[in-house]
């Protein structure tokens, strides 16, 4: 049995004491009738308010509320962030997924090799009335808008204040889920392995792209190409660069 008081604490990355925290989540509250209001309502705010990103998640929630962008792990850390303030009991699920396969077939091959092959996916865990709820915010409307009709987990997740709320990943590409976890700190600490430099920016440039451009596409062969003309068009130092750190990297494993 979970001791809930575990899941009302401070934590170093989820500073719901912040002053930014604070005068985010008394907006919120402002036009709520009762604690499940304001969770639907900062689940809301958190999904479509902080943009999703790739990488960089060694952020606190007020570093996150800051930047307006954010990984699942920083936006479900920021939602956690304002249900603690809020004194409702919150925690994470930990995800362990297949990396290059859990996000669908929205990954191209030239982005895909980059990906590790396991990779944590967190999202919130929320106790109401007794029992707890899953709920993830990843996904934007403004991305999913773009992708999700051909991209089946990035379809936009909604959520009543009943019953869980995930995205919709392949049962297969799940290795382990764990829940509700009271702290995640010790895995927002962990540097990143693969999320960085070059191969960091184009991907995030992939995601801007992709709600920039709003590709129809018919193939995956079709929208890689369509990235790789406006990334040359429009980014042609990452795409050079790019070239040459998918070539070395090519090459380093054919010599090993």
């Amino acid at each position: 049995m979970e001791n809930l008081d575990d899941f009302l604490k401070e934590t170093k990355f989820c500073d719901f004491s912040d002053k930014s925290i604070q005068n985010l989540a008394e907006e919120i509250a402002k036009n709520c009738r009762n604690d499940r209001d304001f969770a639907v309502n900062a689940f809301y705010w958190v999904r479509d308010n902080i943009l999703y990103r790739v990488g960089l998640w060694r952020r606190t929630a007020s570093q996150t509320l800051e930047e307006k962008e954010g990984t699942c792990t920083n936006k479900a850390n920021l939602l956690v962030a304002l249900l603690r303030w809020k004194k409702i009991p919150a925690g994470y699920g930990v995800m362990k997924v297949k990396g290059q396969d859990y996000m669908g077939i929205v990954v191209i091959p030239m982005l895909k090799s980059n990906i590790a092959k396991t990779s944590t996916h967190i999202f919130v865990c929320i106790n109401i009335s007794g029992k707890w709820i899953s709920i993830d915010p990843s996904a934007d409307k403004q991305l999913s808008d773009s992708i999700g009709y051909f991209n089946e987990p990035a379809q936009l997740v909604d959520w009543d204040g009943d019953g869980d709320a995930m995205e919709k990943i392949n049962p297969d590409h799940i290795i382990k889920n764990n829940f509700p976890i009271a702290s995640i700190d010790e895995i927002m600490q962990k540097k990143p392995r693969n999320a960085k430099g070059v191969i960091l920016r184009v991907g995030n440039l992939y995601i801007k792209f992709l709600r920039d451009v709003k590709p129809r596409i018919q193939s995956i062969k079709e929208l890689e190409l369509l990235f790789k003309n406006w990334l040359k068009k429009n980014y042609f130092f990452y795409f050079l660069m790019f070239k040459i750190t998918y070539f070395l990297k090519k090459l380093n494993e054919t010599v090993s």
